[in-house]
């Protein structure tokens, strides 16, 4: 089989799951992240990992953004699509099959990730090179190393868990 993009190969895929492995943002923390970044009616968010949508939904439902998101997770993308399609924000929410290195940021108002600080740490040059000047960008749980937020939040998720929720702006 012959691949455009080392990130369609099979390799890549799986060294993904093992260094990205997916884990769910609760849409309690998804509404509080949009909020802390004051999300707006039309703006675009983009969520760069989206998993099952959560944060897609929320942005498209209660904040009436644009959600995008970016998944390689073909099941997880399957799963996402089916939820926003039942809820009716087919036309307000899009996700593309796209490794989060290429996504298209350019006309982000938002950026939400829930990534390891290993892959934040890389991912931070092309949020800097590529977002767009007010650029705001939240991360669930990981700092962005260097950078230094503008607020930080945390929610109690369980008597084993607390939520950080850290807000940068470019």
């Amino acid at each position: 089989m012959e691949y455009n993009d080392f990130s369609e190969t099979p390799f890549y895929k799986l060294y993904t799951k093992i260094s990205l492995p997916y884990a769910e943002t609760p849409i309690p923390v998804a509404r509080e992240m949009l909020k802390m970044a004051e999300a707006k009616l039309g703006e675009i968010v983009v969520d760069l990992g989206c998993g099952e949508g959560n944060i897609l939904i929320v942005a498209a439902k209660e904040f009436k953004c644009i959600a995008i998101g970016y998944e390689i997770d073909n099941d997880l993308i399957e799963i996402a699509r089916k939820r926003i399609e039942k809820l009716g924000l087919k036309r307000y929410v899009k996700i593309f099959n796209i490794d989060l290195f290429k996504a298209d940021i350019s006309n982000a108002d938002i950026i939400t990730v829930y990534l390891t600080p290993e892959i934040l740490n890389i991912l931070k040059y092309k949020l800097k090179r590529e977002g767009k000047r007010g650029l705001r960008i939240v991360s669930h749980d990981y700092p962005i190393s260097g950078w230094r937020p503008r607020k930080i939040g945390k929610i109690i998720g369980s008597k084993y868990h607390i939520h950080r929720i850290y807000l940068y702006q470019l």
